[in-house]
C-alpha cells in the first residue's frame, strides 16, 4: 500500500536566512516560501509556548513538487540553539540528507567556500541497481554544512548495464 509521498524534510535551526544562503550558494535552490508563522506546540513538540513564532524557508530544488528543504527558526528559541562545529562523524539517529548533482566538483568547491566541513572530496565508487543484476556507478562528496546536517551529494556519471 502506497498512501504517503515524502515532500520534504524540515531541519530546526538557529538561523534560516544564513542556512537557506549556504543551500541557495552550493545548489542554485530557490527560494519557494519564506514567511513568519504561528506553530502549534505539538508540530513539532518543541517545548516552544503555544503558537510560537517561527520563520520558515521552504527552498526548492528542480522538482517542484518534491525535494524540497524546510528551515525552521524559533523566533524566542525554546531550547539551546548551539551546534556541533568541525563534525566528522555521524551520530545515531541522525538523518542522512542524500542528494544528486550533475556538478560534483562545483558543489565541492562552493560548499568548501560556504562553510561546509567536507569530508571527502569527490570519490568513485558503485553499488548493485535494486535487482542486483547491473552496477550504478557513483560520484559522491561527504560533508557537514554550516548547521552539522549531514549530507551525500552523488552524480551518477554510468550504469553498467
Amino acid at each position: 500500500m502506497d498512501i504517503g509521498i515524502l515532500k520534504r524534510i524540515t531541519f530546526i535551526v538557529a538561523d534560516a536566512q544564513t542556512s537557506a544562503q549556504f543551500y541557495q550558494d552550493v545548489f542554485g535552490w530557490t527560494i519557494w516560501y519564506d514567511n513568519i508563522v504561528k506553530a502549534d506546540k505539538r508540530f513539532p513538540p518543541s517545548g516552544a509556548p503555544d503558537l510560537a513564532e517561527v520563520r520558515l524557508i521552504i527552498l526548492e530544488a528542480k522538482d517542484p513538487k518534491l525535494g524540497k528543504l524546510g528551515l525552521l527558526e524559533y523566533i524566542d528559541q525554546p531550547f539551546d540553539t548551539g551546534h556541533l562545529t568541525n563534525r566528522t562523524k555521524v551520530r545515531m539517529g541522525e538523518p542522512v540528507m542524500v542528494i544528486e548533482s550533475k556538478d560534483i566538483e562545483g558543489v565541492y568547491e562552493r560548499a568548501q567556500l560556504a562553510g561546509a566541513n567536507v569530508i571527502t572530496s569527490p570519490v568513485d565508487w558503485h553499488v548493485p541497481t535494486p535487482d542486483g543484476l547491473s552496477t550504478i556507478h557513483l560520484r559522491t562528496v561527504s560533508m557537514f554544512d554550516p548547521n552539522g546536517i549531514y549530507m551525500e551529494v552523488s552524480d551518477h556519471p554510468s550504469r553498467e548495464d
